[in-house]
């Protein structure tokens, strides 16, 4: 039915409840489950631009990643927590625009199916689909369940 699912994560309770989605079908199919975490590329500019100046500048992209690598990590341990076997689950961390990315990400490793949280980490309550999940389900090569 299934042979890779892609699930992305954002540390946000949707996506958690999008992985343990994604976790159970991946028992009932034993596809491979990739968990994709995408941070936003910052530039020196924008980061030149910030109030706060500290003693030494980080590069805002170097931090990002690192912690949605922390995003990552934490996702995949959850997984086989949930009993996906830990050479079935896989984690990668990208940056870019988060719809654009995961949509890419999906079609370039064929995944057949896309587990997406409803409302991610910038989700307006007041709205009733995040506007990252909604671009996601509009231009994905594959079937989208928004959990």
């Amino acid at each position: 039915m299934f042979n890779r699912i892609l699930v992305p994560v954002d540390g946000s309770k949707g996506a958690l409840k999008a992985l343990e989605k994604g976790a159970g079908l991946q028992l009932l199919t034993g596809a491979e489950l990739y968990l994709l975490c995408v941070f936003k590329h910052h530039s020196l500019l924008e980061a030149s631009l910030s109030m706060v100046r500290p003693e030494k500048l980080e590069i805002p992209d170097d931090v990002l990643k690192e912690y949605a690598t922390e995003i990552a990590v934490h996702a995949k341990s959850y997984a086989v927590e949930l009993g996906v076997p830990s050479e079935k689950v896989r984690g990668f961390v990208k940056g870019g625009r988060p719809s654009r990315t995961i949509v890419r990400f999906a079609r370039k490793r064929e995944c057949d199916l896309i587990v997406i949280g409803s409302q991610g980490t910038n989700g307006d309550k007041s709205l009733l689909l995040g506007s990252v999940s909604q671009r996601v389900a509009g231009s994905a090569h594959c079937p989208t369940l928004i959990v």
